[in-house]
């Protein structure tokens, strides 16, 4: 490692998983060392009750501890931690930021949509020259970022439209029928609708679903995110995804997508109706995969 670099690590505590990145950076370089998820499903069952449950924060305390591990292997010199949607309704967020902070020594920061959006889009333009009339679109477990610019100002919009809740609500059980696709459909349609961002914008995919979205298209036998960097899939190509998975239960989704992690195989679904609907409002006939988000944004807005 070069004198003037140093070690850096950002952990994104989402509503469907945990994910970490360490990276060494100076001012002229960013060098990724180690990048890892785990499908914790924090917001699993937040909509009905309101709260971050026991065993959802089991979960995550449990993969930060694996995480804590890989960042003192590395000798990491700081840590930026933030939480996103499901911390940001749950009702128990001061209590689960404290018992983070007691057992693991992590402080972690809960920012707004417009935040989050802004810092993925740090990651997202660093990685890639001369990006210009984009939409970014970030499809969490709760909420969706849809990130773009306006006259030279990077806006975020924040909707209340993740997988996980999508999930919950229409997709319970796989494959799913015919009725609770219209009806997960409609409620895309309707919550898109409002949001005044123009057409023929360059879309740019990033985080979980996306990426899978991509392992799936490159029919990968195991996940890997650097040949799933920067490809383009059609419109088309989703819609030939989508009528694959939707006629298949969990297990036989599991089975058929070896790329996919097995945690994500029953919010997939949602996933590809979410991005599928996105697509067709703002008439993009193709998207690129991202695999740079808010995990770089988090280190490049400090270094």
């Amino acid at each position: 490692m070069e004198n003037n670099m140093v070690k850096i690590a950002s952990l994104d505590l989402g509503s469907n998983s945990t994910r970490l990145l360490i990276a060494e950076v100076s001012e002229e370089k960013f060098n990724t060392l180690e990048r890892s998820h785990v499908v914790t499903k924090m917001a699993e069952g937040l909509e009905e009750n309101g709260f971050i449950s026991d065993e959802a924060r089991k979960r995550v305390i449990k993969t930060l501890k694996t995480f804590l591990k890989q960042i003192k292997k590395h000798e990491v010199v700081e840590v930026f931690a933030v939480g996103t949607a499901a911390m940001r309704d749950s009702s128990n967020t001061d209590e689960f930021i404290d018992e983070i902070k007691r057992k693991l020594d992590i402080e972690v920061e809960i920012i707004t949509g417009q935040q989050e959006g802004i810092i993925t889009s740090l990651g997202v333009h660093h990685f890639m020259d001369n990006l210009q009339n984009y939409l970014i679109v970030d499809i969490g477990g709760r909420s969706t970022e849809f990130i773009y610019e306006d006259n030279n100002k990077v806006v975020s919009h924040s909707l209340d439209l993740g997988v996980v809740t999508l999930t919950e609500r229409y997709f319970s059980e796989l494959p799913a029928n015919r009725e609770n696709i219209l009806k997960a459909e409609q409620e895309v349609i309707e919550k898109i609708s409002n949001l005044k961002i123009s057409n023929n914008k360059l879309l740019i995919g990033v985080s979980g679903t996306a990426t899978s979205l991509g392992s799936i298209y490159l029919e990968q036998e195991r996940f890997n995110e650097d040949p799933i960097h920067n490809i383009e899939i059609s419109q088309l190509e989703l819609t030939n995804i989508k009528n694959i998975v939707q006629k298949l239960s969990e297990p036989a989704i599991i089975t058929k997508f070896n790329g996919v992690d097995p945690k994500r195989a029953k919010t997939i679904t949602s996933g590809i109706v979410i991005l599928e609907n996105i697509m067709k409002r703002y008439e993009n006939s193709s998207i690129i995969i991202s695999k740079n988000d808010i995990l770089e944004g988090l280190i490049l807005k400090k270094y």
